[in-house]
């Protein structure tokens, strides 16, 4: 049975969807965990991680798999990047033993030096960049020369008919990922596309289709 949300409804998903905070935040934060872990568990995979890597994941979200990732190889150094002070706190309480760093920042300048991270991931947080030429640049500044970034994000295609999707949100498919990837210094050397039939944040079954785009710093 399809669930009639209020405009009003509609508006404040998306808005929680760009920048979880409050209660609200929290309970749209497990939601996009429990939604998302399947485009995460693959995008994990994607980025071939190695024994002491240095992953950094933009767009954490309450990082309910740290665990997961921690586990895929020794001695992974983890760092996680949000926009959002609620999604920020709730990551803390999934850090019991110390082994990540959670920071917040702008959603504009990564802070970390250049030439930092071996690996770089982020799923479902394209849509939000205010400016993707800029901020794809500086993912390839904090890369390190032959590093990698897994870029996650549910096609144009399928996004346009989502009720929650409006102007908070800027939408992607293949050859637009490919343009951005020719302003900085990137190549993609793979993508692979999926599709999982989830639960939508409004409530109804949905077969999604997404793609993850993997690009090498040149």
């Amino acid at each position: 049975m399809e669930n009639k949300l209020t405009e009003q409804q509609i508006r404040e998903i998306e808005t929680q969807l760009s920048c979880p905070k409050g209660k609200n935040g929290i309970e749209i934060g497990h939601k996009m965990n429990e939604s998302n872990i399947g485009m995460t568990k693959n995008s994990i995979q994607f980025l071939d991680l190695e024994s002491n890597d240095f992953v950094l994941e933009i767009g954490h979200g309450n990082c309910g798999h740290l665990e997961l990732i921690l586990g895929v190889s020794s001695g992974i150094k983890y760092f996680g990047l949000e926009v959002s002070k609620t999604m920020w706190e709730e990551a803390q309480k999934m850090n019991t033993k110390g082994q990540a760093r959670f920071k917040l920042y702008d959603g504009q300048i990564i802070p970390y030096p250049d030439n930092y991270f071996k690996r770089i991931f982020t799923v479902n947080t394209i849509y939000f960049w205010s400016n993707p030429e800029g901020f794809i640049k500086e993912i390839e500044r904090v890369l390190k020369d032959d590093g990698v970034i897994v870029l996650t994000y549910a096609d144009k295609s399928f996004m346009k008919h989502l009720p929650f999707v409006g102007e908070k949100f800027n939408l992607f498919d293949n050859d637009d990922i490919l343009r951005l990837a020719q302003k900085a210094n990137l190549r993609i050397i793979g993508s692979r596309n999926k599709s999982d039939e989830i639960e939508s944040k409004t409530g109804n079954k949905v077969l999604r289709k997404y793609t993850m785009v993997k690009m090498r710093k040149q």
